[in-house]
């Protein structure tokens, strides 16, 4: 256990070796159910991550930032604070090898007269450990739908053999045990024919390890918490683009795809084989302003190549027809060439540089049509319109200062001058 900068504490597992981050997740995750801290983050937050798309890993702050002045330090198991090189020292004690990270498991206590037969995981930890003051009704409710999932009814409602389990559990676990009123209550949530764990309520949220239930044999099964979306990440290029961190998977979406949550779950179920259930758009817009709003913790900015910022793509391509056959005289402009005079102005037909960006089937031209393009080049480039007479004949085109391959122009915002200037 380490120190957080905050005064909190971070809880980190060490390997002598590198190991895969799906083992190392589901490591963590079994460690934090057991412990009650199942919604606590955890680091990292994806089982895999696109490398050759750009996609980056999650990250924590470095402990012992500041050294002999740090306050992020670890605790030995005494819960006293370590210097650096006590640290390493105990590192060497702690670190497991792949195969003992591979091996490592809770031992599971015997289960004490057929008790926690086939029970989820959650619920063997509370009942094991003890429930909170004020959640035993909660956990009552979830210990009943456990004990009809064991013993099924039978037809008699007079001699239902969960109803009767109940009351045992509520007298054997509860401490102290719920009162008879509250019990006839929850008893009667648990007979409706829609009886379900509550996942997402404490006190067994904060023990939960969805997992481990399914392969429970009174596990949650059909009805196992959907996996929710954890982090997003943008990949910084024109246009961004995301990758989504969802149940330890990793979804890579555009911005349209993103915003709509049915385009969303179409997605993830190309890439890792599961939909989405429905939700709601105002749900979903919820969503995304709670990881992509102001404020937003869980958004995480992926820097992209220059190359792939839209100015200088578009920088490149311009200079690649200015300079590819350039024209003789300004006339040559008419065949749909660029010609470059002596004081460096480049001039060229609008027209004819569009159809030869769109040749290059590489511009978004949904994204930048071609009044956009034109304006975004007025701006980078400070083009402008001009008219004259080119073989007899009134002629509008592009005017510029001229564009190097080996030497692009570097973007900058030149203050215009004043009519006195």
């Amino acid at each position: 256990m380490f120190r957080s900068k905050s005064g909190g504490a971070h809880c980190f597992l060490f390997t002598k070796e590198p190991v895969p981050a799906i083992i190392m997740r589901a490591k963590l995750k079994m460690i934090a159910s057991a412990m009650g801290y199942a919604r606590a983050e955890i680091y990292p937050k994806q089982d895999y991550i696109r490398v050759d798309r750009g996609d980056t890993g999650s990250f924590l702050n470095l402990p012992y930032h500041g050294n002999e002045k740090t306050v992020r330090y670890a605790f030995n198991a005494n819960s006293e604070g370590l210097s650096l090189s006590e640290f390493f020292s105990f590192y060497e004690k702690i670190a497991l090898t792949e195969k003992e990270l591979n091996d490592f498991e809770f031992k599971e206590e015997k289960e004490k007269d057929d008790d926690f037969k086939g029970i989820p995981p959650c619920l063997e930890a509370l009942l094991s450990e003890g429930v909170p003051e004020g959640q035993r009704n909660s956990c009552m409710y979830n210990v009943g739908v456990y004990l009809k999932k064991r013993y099924p009814e039978n037809g008699s409602p007079e001699t239902q053999e969960w109803e009767r389990k109940m009351e045992q559990y509520n007298k054997k676990y509860m401490k102290p045990p719920c009162d008879s009123p509250e019990m006839v209550t929850t008893i009667a949530s648990v007979k409706k024919k829609d009886y379900h764990y509550r996942c997402k309520d404490e006190p067994i949220l904060s023990f939960c390890n969805a997992k481990k239930c399914i392969t429970k044999e009174f596990g949650v099964g059909d009805d196992a918490p959907v996996p929710e979306i954890t982090e997003i990440r943008k990949y910084d290029s024109d246009p961004p683009y995301y990758f989504v961190s969802i149940g330890g998977d990793s979804v890579e979406v555009d911005d349209a795809t993103l915003h709509d949550p049915e385009k969303f779950s179409l997605a993830c179920l190309n890439q890792i084989g599961q939909p989405m259930m429905p939700i709601p758009r105002h749900i979903w817009r919820r969503l995304l302003i709670k990881h992509c709003g102001p404020g937003g913790v869980n958004l995480k900015i992926v820097p992209a190549p220059s190359s792939s910022k839209i100015d200088v793509q578009l920088r490149e391509i311009l200079a690649e027809y200015i300079n590819k056959a350039p024209g003789e005289t300004i006339d040559d402009i008419l065949r749909g060439v660029a010609f470059t005079d002596n004081e460096g102005i480049t001039s060229f037909k609008l027209s004819r540089f569009w159809k030869y960006l769109l040749r290059t089937k590489s511009w978004p031209e949904k994204t930048y049509p071609k009044n956009k393009t034109t304006r975004l080049m007025e701006t980078l480039f400070g083009m402008t319109e001009v008219q004259r007479k080119l073989k007899g004949k009134n002629t509008r085109f592009m005017s510029m200062e001229t564009i190097k391959l080996d030497k692009p122009n570097i973007r900058i915002n030149k203050k215009q001058k004043e009519p006195w200037e």
